[in-house]
């Protein structure tokens, strides 16, 4: 294979076409960095959250949270079962400490008292300001994964496992098995208003409604294995989420350093996320997916409107859909799971808070819109340098608009500076023009929080960038389809069937994606004249030709193939670069067979090719098709002038028989002669 450097050009050329990016779907707008705005899956940009920042402490991991009366915030934590309080000045202080692995559930119940479930000791704690004391042990349970209130709102259900049980806890610590199942987790409970319990378990994704003790049935089997949270809204509607991972989630357990290692898995991170699903049940238990992500769900809480939020466990985002199914990213973190939430949405703005791990904080909602409302675009990438034109939108309201360039896929300190914020279409006039690869687009909130952004358009224009062809093959069509499993060559091997048609590949480098149109042009070696080998008026798009052969005199040729980024490019800016092959063996006459004769039972004959080797030679007698190879007499089929001096005493009998003898060059061609013996 033969390759070739670009040539240098002395003075630059640009290419003409112009290209855009339009941002105006869901992923697109959503590539980027959200700051309290949100993005809906009809590819739309509103005010979202307004978050605040709260980073836990001594904390690698936020299991659960319970918002207080007076607008402060309990966070159980995790490797030590650590409880903080957040308070609204978002000062975080250590509340209690279980001395657990993890704090996994809270309630408060009627008369105040709170209640902390933990792992993986089956331990429900009693806490109060700077203590945790021990309520309740539940015998055969390691993991209490979540608590609800009874009816009466003093005593407690708690889901378990490893063996999938629910248990009531009276008020006195006393505990009970409330419902039994096959499964080794129930992770999730909830209660209805009638006073039926919802569990969720992990292994199978049941969701089991529990009417009594002892008494439940599966009203659904959700996708995947793990249903993760229940939320009951009004007049008997709820909603699960639920999450698929290809086998159970693995509880968590105490590392060895803790000094006490129950049976179980790591607590260790899933390598790969899951997938989520959100699924609302009416009253009528009729269940209707409504949301689903490649990414598992954590955490799942509804507004005073009875609107459904979802935190993910992979990118720290979350989500909210309404009943026409429209999907709407509210916030996007910086950490990697929303472990819990609250949001209370009404005319007068969200609250509520978002609990997240990796790292810990404690983001508040403190409304929508605002100055910190901000999208920003993922780095758009142009493939080259480029030049940018005039940035436009569409939105219902106002919006300021601002652009910064450079020449690294993340933006770092050798980017532009933001440019000047625009208000109405304008020339990009951040970067150098032609210094620039990527580009991205920000836009602020600031003057209007309900304005909605639906498109983002920027056009460019690349520099135009040489195709460069780097590879040329050329085989004939009846050449071997298949390679040999062996390193050696099978002997005596099949000889490929002559064909003159000649297929013709290349490989081209096309860095500004320019459409290409090539010109083929072959020579004979020894000859300097090119000539077409595309009929009059074709123009050749695609990187292969079948060649046809068959009135070309045999020989070695050549074969030059030219591309050219003319369709895109005015004459005068025309980028072209052209490759020549190896060369290709054009051989479409067979060989001749002179001198064929045999003296007693030995058989002589002489086989002559005008171009290609000898390949093989093979003898038949009296009409049946069974064909003998025959060896060169001299041992070997290497040139085009080979001898055939074989006794063939054991393939042609004493006697009078027909002796046909054909002969193959290596382009297939084939030739006979016969003889009789007498």
């Amino acid at each position: 294979m033969l390759l070739v450097a670009p040539l240098v050009v002395s003075s630059p050329a640009h290419a003409v076409g112009t290209r855009t990016f339009v941002l105006d779907t869901l992923d697109k707008l959503s590539g980027g960095d959200l700051k309290g705005v949100s993005v809906s899956s009809n590819g739309t940009v509103r005010a979202g959250f307004t978050l605040g920042n709260a980073p836990i402490p001594d904390a690698s991991a936020t299991f659960s949270a319970l918002a207080l009366g007076d607008g402060s915030l309990l966070v159980g934590t995790s490797p030590n079962g650590k409880i903080y309080k957040v308070a609204n000045n978002n000062v975080v202080t250590l509340f209690a400490s279980t001395g657990a692995l993890a704090v996994t559930s809270m309630v408060s119940a009627k008369n105040g008292t709170i209640y902390a479930a933990t792992i993986p000791d089956g331990k429900i704690f009693r806490v109060t300001q700077g203590k945790a004391e021990v309520f309740a042990t539940l015998p055969e349970t390691s993991h209490v994964w979540s608590l609800v209130l009874d009816r009466a709102g003093t005593g407690l259900f708690a889901a378990t496992g490893p063996e999938g049980k629910v248990f009531h806890v009276e008020p006195s610590g006393k505990a009970s098995i409330y419902f039994r199942s096959t499964e080794n987790q129930i992770v999730s409970l909830a209660m209805l208003d009638n006073g039926d319990l919802l569990a969720g378990s992990s292994g199978k994704g049941h969701l089991f409604r529990i009417t009594g003790a002892g008494h439940a049935t599966i009203i659904s089997v959700l996708p995947g294995e793990e249903v993760k949270a229940i939320a009951v809204g009004r007049g008997g509607v709820f909603w699960v989420i639920a999450n698929e991972y290809g086998e159970p989630p693995e509880p968590p357990r105490r590392s060895p350093a803790a000094g006490r290692t129950p049976p179980g898995p790591s607590a260790s991170p899933r390598p790969r996320p899951g997938k989520g699903t959100l699924v609302r049940f009416d009253a009528q238990g009729r269940s209707e997916k409504m949301m689903k992500h490649d990414e598992h769900y954590m955490s799942l809480a509804l507004d005073e409107q009875g609107r459904p939020y979802v935190g993910t466990g992979a990118e720290g985002r979350v989500y909210t859909v309404n009943d026409a199914h429209m999907v709407t990213l509210v916030a996007d973190t910086d950490e990697r799971q929303v472990g819990a939430l609250t949001v209370m949405a009404g005319t007068s703005g969200a609250k509520g808070f978002l609990a997240t791990s990796d790292p810990p904080v404690v983001h508040r909602i403190l409304g929508r819109g605002g100055a910190d409302a901000v999208w920003t675009s993922k780095p758009l990438d142009a493939g080259l340098r480029a030049h940018f034109g005039t940035l436009s939108w569409r939105a219902s309201g106002p919006l300021e608009f601002s652009t910064r360039t450079g020449n690294t896929a993340t933006p770092d300190a050798a980017w532009s500076a933001w440019s000047a914020p625009i208000t109405s279409p304008a020339r990009i006039t951040s970067g150098e023009r032609w210094q620039a690869r990527y580009i991205q687009v920000r836009a602020r909130w600031a003057r209007d929080a309900n304005a909605v952004l639906s498109e983002v358009t920027v056009p460019f224009v690349t520099e135009n960038a040489r195709p460069i062809v780097t590879e040329i093959n050329a085989s004939t069509k009846g050449g071997p389809t298949k390679e040999p499993t062996s390193s050696i060559p099978t002997s005596g091997g099949e000889v490929s069937k002559h064909d003159s048609v000649v297929k013709v590949t290349w490989k081209v480098e096309n860095p500004d994606n320019d459409p290409l149109q090539y010109r083929i042009a072959f020579r004979r070696e020894g000859q300097i004249q090119w000539r077409d080998a595309l009929k009059p008026g074709d123009v050749q798009t695609k990187t292969e030709l079948e060649w046809d052969t068959a009135a070309l005199p045999e020989g070695k040729y050549r074969v030059r193939i030219e591309a050219s980024d003319e369709q895109a490019n005015p004459p005068d800016q025309v980028q072209k670069h052209a490759l020549e092959s190896e060369v290709v063996l054009i051989d479409n006459t067979p060989p001749r067979i002179e001198n064929l004769r045999m003296n007693g039972r030995r058989l002589h004959a002489r086989i002559i090719d005008g171009t290609s080797a000898i390949a093989r030679v093979e003898i038949a007698v009296d009409g049946k098709l069974d064909w003998r190879p025959l060896s060169a007499a001299d041992g070997i089929f290497d040139t085009a002038d080979e001898s055939v001096d074989s006794d063939v005493s054991m393939i042609v009998p004493p006697g009078s028989h027909i002796v046909v003898i054909r002969a193959y060059d290596v382009a297939g061609n084939v030739t006979a002669g016969d003889l009789e013996t007498r």
